[in-house]
């Protein structure tokens, strides 16, 4: 089955928001944005975390349904070209900095990069084939992996047996990180995501092309347009058994770190990377916007 949106490019099942799939058990999501979305045009503004240069055909297709507005990045300063000392950003868990320390040792555009956020855990057996692609790829890798909330009979979320110690001269293994400072780190050279928005901007503003591992909510279409649309990135696809395999990951690093399609994903990445801060600076688009929003609400008072 396949759906076909105005400003998107053809979506199948896969591409889709798992919300809106009948195997969505969250029921709660689907009444949510079913409501919300039946009374757009009770709003007068809707202020989106976006840039119109990123999804101008998303964007003014929207525009003839609600009068939607993108003033982002929303992102800490440092990404879009500020001092680091102007940074905001806010971690979620006391994180690892001697990370940084490491990758200040490694070489420009040679670290792998690996985070699946702050709620998915993967199975032993996906686990297991991020570990053996990493360690098959002799690359240095920094991998995020946050301990699982409770223990898990199947050692979801859990890094096989040895694997550490065996790793411990190629790359770190570290629960939590500051991401803006390792996205803003020149020693990156790509980001094997789960596809959130919040990341994924994040990484678009660091010019770094991306691995798309989705797992629900929007970051199936997220991934999507990664591929389709912004074509920053590659798309890990699963075995007939829903495994990600070590041998596709393997592939899918080679394609984001040379080649051809490494340098055109690098060169996309920059470009967007440029756009980002042009969009956030004075007089660009999304600074436009904000400013249209307040000095509409400054003339309404004022009346």
């Amino acid at each position: 089955m396949s759906v076909e949106l105005p400003g998107l490019p053809l979506l199948t099942t896969q591409d889709l928001p798992s919300f809106v799939l009948p195997t969505n058990p969250f029921g709660s999501f689907t009444k949510l944005f079913s409501e919300l979305f039946q009374h757009l045009e009770k709003f007068k503004w809707v202020l989106g975390n976006s840039f119109y240069e990123l999804e101008k055909g998303m964007i003014d297709s929207l525009s003839e349904l609600c009068p939607i507005r993108p003033v982002g990045p929303l992102v800490p300063l440092v990404l879009l070209g500020q001092e680091q000392d102007q940074d905001a950003g806010v971690e979620m868990w006391k994180s690892e900095d001697s990370c940084i320390e490491w990758l200040d040792q490694q070489a420009p555009r040679s670290v792998i990069y690996v985070s699946f956020g702050s709620i998915v855990v993967l199975p032993a057996k996906q686990m297991e084939s991020v570990a053996t692609a990493l360690k098959n790829a002799k690359r240095p890798f920094l991998w995020v992996v946050k301990p699982p909330a409770k223990p898990s009979p199947d050692n979801a979320g859990e890094l096989p047996v040895g694997f550490t110690n065996e790793i411990k001269d190629q790359g770190q293994v570290v629960t939590w990180c500051p991401q803006i400072r390792v996205l803003a780190h020149p020693a990156i050279a790509c980001f094997v995501t789960h596809c959130g928005w919040n990341s994924m901007l994040e990484t678009i503003c660091s010019g770094i092309p991306l691995i798309a591992y989705p797992q629900w909510t929007d970051q199936p279409t997220n991934a999507k347009l990664i591929t389709d649309v912004f074509k920053v990135g590659v798309r890990l696809k699963k075995d007939e058994s829903g495994t990600v395999t070590s041998a596709e990951i393997e592939k899918c690093i080679e394609e984001v770190m040379v080649g051809p399609l490494a340098e055109e994903l690098r060169k996309n990445a920059e470009e967007l990377k440029c756009a980002a801060r042009e969009a956030a600076s004075p007089g660009g688009s999304s600074d436009k916007a904000i400013q249209q929003f307040v000095d509409e609400k400054i003339f309404n008072s004022n009346v």
